[in-house]
């Protein structure tokens, strides 16, 4: 006698719940998806040889040994400039490329459907995409530190014969040394912020390195816009006011407004009349904010509806 199979039973929401990937998983997934990028690697690989170009156009300036032996502490404030800027410029460009890659090649190649369908939640994709661009911040800000301390620490004892340089370098150099390093954590952050808003609202790979590469670019360039434009029309206003709001310059004055001793030199454009260091970090705080929510509004209400 034939008997009818067993009931097909309804998954549980428990069931349902456990079988959802976790959060530190989908952190698991993007490091490993990112890890397997051979053009990552590679940029990592030039960067380094671009170090290494710097470091032996450092090592071969007239007067490098004069200026360590009279003042360790400028000369300190002098590297700091350089190998600052050249972190200050790598970091951005890895963090816009490949956070803009990990974001949206999702959305070029199509996995985001198959990602949505195994369960896996939209903002906790995202979320696990931010975390992982956000530890790769940090672990290159920590090789850069550990990498130049070594480079500099080797050419300090060349020139002087030993390390008594390091101990005559200020106290005050060292708390702007950590204030770099929190002024480079909120850039790298920006940046990180600046990829997902863009990958989010072209929903294509191409569009969100484009997008991403270029609008720090054309936010320094819009300073000499507008220095033309004072030009030609004889009046400040609105211009001066444009640039006190823009993003970049006040990214890029943030570090000396917030130095006691005011060393660090803004590499890039700065606003075109002076702002303190509320005003510059209000500003980036609002940008922090624009970028997030255009990120998670379209994330939350994609053009994928599956």
């Amino acid at each position: 006698m034939l008997t009818a199979p067993p009931a097909l039973h309804a998954t549980s929401p428990q069931a349902e719940r456990t079988l959802r990937p976790s959060f530190f998983g989908a952190v698991r997934g993007e490091a490993l998806k990112l890890s397997r990028q051979l053009s990552f690697w590679l940029t990592l690989v030039g960067g380094a040889v671009l170090l290494a170009v710097i470091v032996l156009a450092i090592s071969g300036a007239t007067g490098l040994k004069e200026s360590l032996l009279a003042n360790p502490t400028a000369w300190a404030y002098n590297m700091l400039d350089v190998f600052g800027t050249v972190f200050q410029i790598g970091s951005a460009i890895v963090l816009l490329i490949f956070g803009a890659r990990l974001i949206g090649m999702e959305y070029s190649s199509g996995t985001i459907r198959i990602a949505y369908a195994r369960g896996a939640g939209r903002l906790r994709l995202l979320l696990a995409k931010l975390f992982t661009l956000a530890g790769v911040g940090v672990a290159l800000l920590a090789g850069y530190l550990i990498v130049t301390g070594i480079i500099l620490a080797l050419m300090i004892a060349s020139l002087s014969g030993g390390f008594d340089p390091v101990r005559q370098i200020t106290n005050a150099f060292w708390d702007d040394l950590a204030r770099w390093g929190l002024v480079q954590g909120m850039s790298m952050g920006m940046a990180i912020l600046l990829a997902a808003a863009a990958a989010g609202l072209g929903r294509s790979l191409a569009f969100a390195i484009a997008a991403a590469l270029a609008f720090y670019p054309a936010d320094n360039f819009l300073n000499i816009l507008e220095i033309l434009a004072i030009r030609a029309t004889g009046h400040d206003q609105p211009w001066i006011a444009i640039s006190q709001y823009q993003l970049g310059p006040n990214l890029n004055v943030v570090l000396n407004l917030i130095e006691p001793s005011h060393h660090s030199r803004p590499a890039f454009a700065s606003p075109l009349a002076a702002v303190d260091a509320t005003h510059a970090l209000l500003v980036i705080g609002a940008f922090a904010l624009v970028f997030a929510a255009v990120a998670v509004l379209r994330t939350v209400r994609p053009d994928v509806l599956e």
